[in-house]
């Protein structure tokens, strides 16, 4: 695949806005769309990869250092993973008995543990919502030194960003789920 900024025409920096990529998108898929006189599938196709990366803060990041995700757990991932890994196994059990409960009492005995489970949920998410402002911060200090920047810090916000967006999208799937059995 061809350098993602290059492709969009956007500069090589850590902080981009989804305006920007978005912009920059549609400016270029409107001309390249297949459908489009002139319209070319193979770069349409690659354009949407391209702003896909560029809107992920991890896979933008790993984009500029010119290096794949080295899958180390970050000194605050690591603080956070025991309580997201017990909020997710304790989400799946109920939401597994919930669905397979049988009887009206068998649910109502569930009510409790899953009002619980909500209210885990969401102060999981509040956390790692917390968590995900600092990295904003520090991505934004990190794009008012560029170029100047240390490759190690680059890596660990890259791989900081991808743990909060993998546990995010993870929390937010359980309370759909949860959400749904109750609704």
């Amino acid at each position: 695949m061809a350098d993602s900024f290059d492709l969009l025409g956007l500069p090589r920096r850590p902080l981009l806005s989804e305006e920007e990529v978005g912009s920059a998108y549609r400016k270029l898929a409107g001309q390249l769309h297949p459908d489009q006189e002139g319209g070319n599938e193979f770069l349409f196709r690659e354009l949407g990869g391209a702003a896909a990366i560029l809107r992920d803060p991890a896979r933008r990041l790993r984009e500029l250092s010119n290096s794949p995700s080295r899958s180390q757990l970050p000194s605050k991932a690591a603080e956070f993973f025991p309580k997201i890994a017990s909020v997710l196994q304790q989400a799946d059990g109920l939401i597994n008995k919930q669905s397979t409960a049988s009887n009206a009492l068998a649910k109502a005995l569930l009510a409790a543990p899953l009002k619980q489970l909500s209210a885990d949920l969401n102060s999981a998410l509040y956390h790692l919502q917390e968590w995900k402002g600092s990295l904003d911060q520090d991505l934004v200090k990190i794009d008012s030194r560029w170029p100047e920047h240390d490759p190690d810090e680059i890596h660990a916000l890259a791989d900081s960003y991808a743990y909060a967006g993998r546990w995010e999208t993870q929390l937010r799937e359980r309370k759909l789920s949860l959400e749904s059995l109750s609704g």
